[in-house]
């Protein structure tokens, strides 16, 4: 029997276990649509069971002709295939069978519109769609109160150490617990520093030994190249642009250069008018386990016009998280923020105008970027009116941990951003244990007590 033969008997034999036992029913649509059934008679029989079992009809020979047009032509059929089924208790092994043919069948079928694609945009979404059609990534995986329940005990019993995303940041690293799957956002300014700090998260990732792919629809390769050199090194850039190394900065170039290419290692993709799903099928393809893009407000999606940029951020947002999720890789979107707002304070003469921090609002577009992403990092200059000011790094969103703003000494020349060590603070330490107070008082105001009554007590309304 070859492999076509042996996929129709396999077909054939799923439908045969529900109409001999209408508890195979259930078990073969958690995994099986009536798409999955590649041959047309067997297609039509399942939409046709499928549609008596959602409607709460017996399930019988009778009610499922009825089901069907031109259904008494597909008596004999369901006859034989009652009569061949091996054993109903092998309803597992048939739908796995099913499920390996329908997805090489999706596979051969869009090769086959491949060939015939002279469209570059068409061609990146077949190329998606060929890499889901293998993964199986189509389907909802779920797992048991048992499963979910049992598998956290023996990660917290096996006593080993948790692995988190590392970001070169002290306070990210040790309050954030971002992992592969999530989407993290990264805001800023323009030119305030945020592909810098990016490239410094990638380089502590990449030296964790991720597998890191940077996707930058806005700067050079080789000028992402240079800057990462300048950091590694800490050579001034001026001195890297203009080939002008001075003698006793050429061991530490070759060090770092050295180190970039080892340890530090990670792809950088040129992918300035890509698309969306150009950029998350490329990823897929190689493979990698984090990347970053620089920015979403430079993506494209195929196929939607960018005259309402709010809707197409959206709908990148929402593929970027698809993809992070199904694919358990982590997304790291950078982004840009909406211009400052700027408020005055005092009176009189003494009149000022103060730059209001950033906030999760500040996202440009869209607050799905928002709603999306698991953790948020927002960066900007500490003095708006001097971009060669000390820099403030704040974790804007943080779903399972507490945000924290730092403070990041910047210097531009070497382009190195490094966390500066909080000075203990009266103040500081007051406000914490006053927000402290105020959480448990806020949880004893919600907690609810009962008392028990008799029939004797005074209090009792229904003595």
């Amino acid at each position: 029997m070859d492999r076509v033969d042996l996929a129709l008997y396999a077909q054939e034999s799923a439908i045969g276990a529900m109409l001999r036992e209408e508890a195979c029913v259930p078990v073969v649509f958690q995994t099986l649509r009536p798409e999955d059934f590649t041959d047309p008679t067997c297609r039509s029989v399942c939409a046709a069971i499928q549609k008596v079992f959602l409607a709460g009809k017996p399930l019988d020979p009778v009610t499922i002709v009825g089901a069907l047009s031109g259904g008494e032509g597909y008596v004999p059929w369901m006859k034989r295939v009652m009569e061949e089924t091996p054993a109903v208790a092998n309803v597992g092994e048939y739908i796995a069978q099913v499920r390996e043919a329908s997805m090489l069948y999706r596979f051969r079928e869009l090769c086959g519109r491949g060939l015939e694609c002279f469209d570059p945009q068409e061609a990146a979404e077949l190329a998606r769609k060929m890499s889901l059609a293998l993964s199986g990534t189509s389907r909802m995986p779920r797992m048991t109160g048992q499963e979910r329940f049992t598998a956290l005990y023996e990660k917290l019993k096996s006593g080993g150490k948790p692995q988190y995303l590392p970001w070169g940041i002290p306070t990210a690293d040790r309050a954030t617990y971002a992992e592969l799957g999530d989407m993290i956002l990264l805001g800023g300014y323009s030119s305030s520093g945020k592909t810098l700090l990016s490239l410094l998260m990638a380089m502590a990732q990449a030296k964790a030994g991720y597998k890191v792919g940077y996707y930058s629809l806005e700067t050079d390769p080789y000028k992402l190249t240079a800057r990462q050199a300048a950091s590694m090194a800490q050579i001034p850039l001026e001195r890297l642009k203009k080939q002008a190394l001075q003698d006793s900065d050429w061991p530490r170039f070759a060090q770092a250069c050295a180190a970039g290419a080892g340890e530090c290692d990670f792809t950088i993709a040129q992918a300035a008018g890509f698309t969306v799903d150009d950029i998350t099928t490329d990823a897929l393809g190689h493979g990698y386990q984090i990347i970053y893009v620089d920015y979403v407000q430079q993506l494209r999606v195929s196929g939607m016009r960018a005259d309402n940029p709010r809707i197409v951020v959206t709908e990148i947002s929402q593929r970027l998280k698809r993809f992070a999720q199904s694919t358990h890789t982590a997304v790291v979107a950078l982004a840009q923020l909406s211009r400052p707002e700027a408020v005055l304070v005092g009176s009189g003469q003494n009149k000022r105008k103060v730059i209001v921090p950033p906030s999760m609002h500040s996202f440009k577009e869209s607050g799905q970027l928002e709603q999306d992403a698991d953790v948020a990092f927002l960066i900007w200059p500490k003095d708006s009116n001097n971009n060669d000011s000390a820099r403030m790094f704040k974790i804007g969103k943080n779903k399972e941990g507490a945000r924290y703003t730092v403070e990041l000494a910047f210097h531009g020349d070497t382009q190195t951003m490094t966390e500066l060590e909080q000075l203990h603070s009266v103040a500081a330490e007051l406000s914490a244990k006053g927000r402290a107070v105020k959480q448990r008082n806020r949880a004893q105001a919600h907690q609810i007590g009962f008392q028990e009554l008799t029939s004797g007590e005074a209090d009792n309304p229904f003595a």
